[in-house]
């Protein structure tokens, strides 16, 4: 549950940074209605298991060496901080409001999932040293605990696009600017925490093997 909860929670803090995928799922929801988001996640989903797989099996034995994963602990807890002011930064001036385009199809969707993913520098960056950091301070063992780790993941990006789908299906306007702005503030505040955990758990191990 440690692994899953962790990965559950930086994914959803994650996601609720402003980007080209929150852009298309906007516009896409008010376009083509809540099944939308399905399809987009599916794409950004399909993306993050192949990167997850491709450190499963490549980097696995790399990954579980004691400096390796201090420094990756120390790295990825510093990027992680530096997202956190990042998002705390923008949500002064963080608006969810969207303009209707054209409905895509349901392949177009998927497609569009893995452009906007990988047209974000918040993405690669995340994956090549928070990402990495993470399931090396967690020494994710075997298929299972790297299955754990995505649907971990999975579960918090579709909680806040799911979210975000029903807010603007809904249409009753509670979902307000004022309200996502107040959720970024504590997404920033959230992110930067597990950042320090991450820079403590890195500098122990490195104490350790010292």
């Amino acid at each position: 549950m440690k692994i899953f909860g962790l990965a559950f929670i930086v994914a959803l803090t994650g996601a609720m940074s402003p980007g080209p995928l929150l852009a298309v799922v906007v516009g896409q929801v008010l376009a083509r209605g809540p099944l939308a988001v399905v399809y987009l996640l599916l794409g950004h989903a399909f993306l993050e298991a192949v990167l997850v797989a491709g450190l499963a099996r490549g980097l696995g034995r790399w990954l579980k060496r004691a400096a390796v994963r201090s420094g990756l602990g120390i790295v990825g807890g510093g990027v992680l901080i530096w997202m956190g002011w990042s998002i705390a930064a923008a949500a002064g001036e963080a608006s969810l409001a969207g303009s209707r385009g054209s409905a895509m199809s349901a392949l177009t969707l998927f497609l569009a999932g893995i452009g906007a993913s990988l047209s974000n520098p918040y993405f690669t960056g995340w994956w090549a040293t928070v990402g990495t950091g993470q399931m090396a301070t967690l020494n994710l063992r075997g298929r299972g605990e790297f299955t754990l780790f995505l649907l971990g993941h999975e579960l918090g990006d579709f909680s806040w696009y799911l979210l975000v789908a029903a807010a603007l299906t809904a249409g009753r306007g509670w979902l307000t600017d004022d309200i996502y702005r107040a959720l970024l503030w504590g997404a920033g505040a959230v992110v930067a925490l597990i950042g320090i955990v991450f820079i403590g758990i890195g500098a122990r191990l490195l104490l350790k093997k010292g």
